[in-house]
């Protein structure tokens, strides 16, 4: 599954269903790995309750051909390759080079990985400039790289008549191709030709491959690049469908590729990041995917088909990034894709008020930083995903316009700053998740990032709970007298966002403890893994009846966290066996053998939502009255008793604590006011001390340290 940027994930379901980047809301339950690529890229791999796995790639370089990046499924296994590798790829880069997986499994790459993509791309921008690749430089004399400890391939002995199949094309400039690499696919069976066996290059203007007798697609990718090795253009030419019963010849010239992706919007936007999906399915076996990031700003233009595929199926699509020029007052942006089934379309699209949601958003941060933003999204046919993240300055409000459709779900998030490190998520810090979830065409939607003040929280599914293409765990669920919890402090106030948890880089200092208690006796206690994103506990209790308590304590410092620094929370609630409970099909409790566990029920946990009235992008509000308006509730699908009461406590010191003024708005929403002042030129921080109770005897206490800042103007 996929990709790029450095950030989330989307959990997907079985085989028929989605996959790509892992919803947050599951994400804090899922494992992850990191690999590094050959050429320095990481990608971190998830892996969803019923085996499927999510990519997200941190690309090395933040332009240039080395950021264009070509996610290939090729024989069923997954690449990730710079476009400065895709010229080498066979003669003197193995492709096992950049198999995330087999690097996952310990395989190590034979170079150092620090500075290999930087000498790649030098080699790239020189034999770009010769206009043939391989044979110089990192390549002379024959060298190579192949993965040390990568899985080798036995030699299979053909056992029917096999038949050469000449892919023939003419460039971009109409000259025989000696650039570009050709496809080719058997429709019939995706398991007929090896990963190695799918690609070959352009020499003389032709590309050869030896097959069976069968129905195939071929697939043409052509590019020029500038003096300095640049990518300047991408086309993508197809022949979808053919059939082979003897030697056979097809063409892919790049002049084919006549349809140039236009978007036309209903504000003036420039093009920034952009690329094109091409899947070819079999009628059995993995299918073909080659999805080509073409980087930011680069043209792209693709060949249209007229005749729907009639073997196995075809799917397409353009994605692109457009952002608002400057000068315009807010910003804006649109993030745009167009499935298409069957054939492929002419390139231009008219945008309405229809095919997109409007997005409010803001992103909140104390500081003034530059983080990274992540939005991918997936249709219901993918079986790989995800998109590259982009750079974007901290504070900042601004509107997004984005693609809706019935069958296309998004998912992303955002890094506050970046700086690289360890860990799961590795140049990545202080942000959030988001869950997958829909948008509607038409419809105008509120996003608030990393909204202070920040707090534990469990996941939330945003998809219907009877969509199972994506799993979200719970907070807390108990399957007879097994209690399991995934919370994850420093979580924002929206909805189906979840935070980083434990994670921090080397500057920072983390700490954290979790206590569970029965009728007031501990039963476990721990110090979370420094690095994790949740608490993370599963635990036995006694099975009668009985109140469970739940403290978790979170803490993060740092010189780019100011305000919503700790946590301490405190939940209670009554709890009893549990037998012959389901869950829905978007949400789970463990991973099984076979796929998600639903054996289990959802525990009634107290959940709090705030709005500080008057929050700035900054996290500060203007120094005298407040206003706190809080939204008391329980974990998503926990049998929930209605809420009785709430209180309010602030501190300017946080040691001195005084009591707002609280005023109930019902269906669990509160209202309180209070008057913090400061006379200081920097301003001073608020902490907030919240409890919630419930009809059947649920509590939770929750106090957040520098939950926010009030200036005096």
């Amino acid at each position: 599954m996929r990709r790029t940027l450095s950030v989330l994930g989307v959990l997907l379901a079985g085989p028929a269903g989605l996959a790509g980047l892992a919803p947050p809301a599951a994400v804090a339950a899922v494992p992850s790995s990191t690999a590094t690529l050959i050429t320095g890229d990481r990608v971190t791999v998830r892996t969803a309750p019923g085996g499927r796995d999510t990519f997200e790639v941190q690309p090395a370089a933040e332009k240039g051909m080395a950021r264009a990046l070509a996610h290939l499924r090729l024989g069923g296994r997954d690449y990730e390759v710079p476009g400065t590798a895709l010229p080498y790829l066979g003669r003197g880069l193995d492709l096992s080079l950049f198999d995330v997986k087999a690097l996952l499994a310990g395989a190590k790459a034979p170079v150092d990985t620090k500075t290999f993509g930087a000498a790649l791309a030098k080699q790239f921008k020189e034999d770009s400039a010769r206009g043939h690749f391989g044979g110089e430089g990192l390549f002379a004399g024959g060298a190579s790289f192949t993965l040390a400890g990568a899985p080798k391939r036995a030699a299979v002995q053909p056992r029917s008549v096999m038949r050469t199949v000449s892919v023939d094309a003419t460039d971009i400039g109409g000259k025989p191709a000696d650039t570009g690499m050709a496809f080719l696919y058997n429709t019939d069976d995706g398991n007929i030709l090896a990963s190695d066996e799918t690609f070959n290059y352009f020499s003389g203007g032709t590309a050869k491959f030896s097959v069976p007798d069968g129905n195939y697609s071929a697939y043409g990718v052509f590019w020029t690049a500038d003096a300095d090795g640049n990518p300047t253009e991408m086309r993508f030419s197809a022949q979808p469908e053919f059939a082979v019963k003897a030697d056979t010849t097809v063409r892919v010239d790049a002049k084919r590729a006549n349809s140039k992706l236009t978007w036309v919007t209903p504000r003036p936007a420039l093009l920034d990041d952009t690329g094109f999906l091409f899947r070819r399915a079999a009628k059995t076996g993995p299918a073909l995917v080659v999805d080509f990031d073409a980087g930011p700003g680069v043209p792209i233009s693709v060949s249209p088909t007229a005749v729907p595929v009639r073997t196995g199926a075809l799917q397409t699509y353009p994605y692109s990034r457009l952002v608002s020029p400057p000068g315009l007052g807010t910003p804006y942006e649109y993030t745009l894709q167009k499935a298409a089934i069957g054939t492929i379309p002419q390139q231009r699209y008219v945008i309405t008020a229809k095919d997109v949601a409007t997005v409010d958003a803001t992103y909140f941060s104390e500081y003034a930083t530059v983080g990274r933003r992540q939005r991918s999204g997936m249709f219901a046919f993918e079986d790989v995903g995800g998109r590259s993240s982009h750079l974007i300055e901290l504070p900042r409000k601004q509107t997004e316009y984005v693609s809706a459709a019935p069958d296309l779900n998004w998912f992303g998030g955002i890094s506050k700053y970046v700086l690289p490190g360890p860990g799961s998520f590795p140049g990545w810090a202080g942000g959030q998740y988001e869950a997958m979830h829909r948008y509607q065409g038409g419809s105008s939607v509120t996003e608030d990032w990393n909204r202070f003040p920040l707090h534990p929280v469990g996941a939330v599914a945003l998809l219907p709970l009877s969509d199972g293409s994506s799993y979200t765990r719970p907070g807390a669920t108990r399957a007879g007298d097994l209690l399991r919890f995934a919370l994850t402090p420093f979580s924002d106030n929206q909805p189906g966002h979840t935070g980083f948890g434990y994670y921090g880089e080397q500057r920072d200092t983390i700490t954290g403890h979790y206590r569970l208690t029965q009728d007031g006796t501990i039963v476990a206690e721990g110090t979370p893994w420094n690095g994790s994103t949740t608490v993370d506990l599963e635990q036995e209790v006694g099975s009668g009846p009985s109140t469970l308590g739940l403290t978790v304590d979170a803490g993060r410092t740092g010189p780019m966290y100011h305000q919503s620094t700790a946590s301490h929370t405190e939940w209670t609630w009554k709890s009893r066996h549990v037998e012959g409970a389901t869950l829905p099909p978007a949400l789970y409790c463990a991973r099984g053998d076979d796929g998600p566990d639903r054996a289990c029920a959802v525990e009634p946990l107290l959940t709090v939502g705030y709005t500080v009235g008057g929050l700035r992008p900054d996290g500060s509000t203007l120094s005298g009255p407040q206003s706190l308006d809080l939204a008391v509730g329980h974990l998503q699908q926990s049998a929930a008793s209605p809420v009785a009461a709430a209180t309010v406590q602030f501190s300017t010191d946080g040691t001195t604590w005084q009591d707002a003024t609280v005023s109930p708005r019902g269906d669990g929403v509160f209202h309180a006011d209070f008057t913090a002042t400061t006379e200081a030129f920097r301003g001073t921080d608020v902490s907030l001390r919240v409890t919630a109770s419930d009809a059947a005897g649920a509590t939770i206490t929750e106090t957040i340290t520098a939950a926010y800042h009030v200036y005096l103007s």
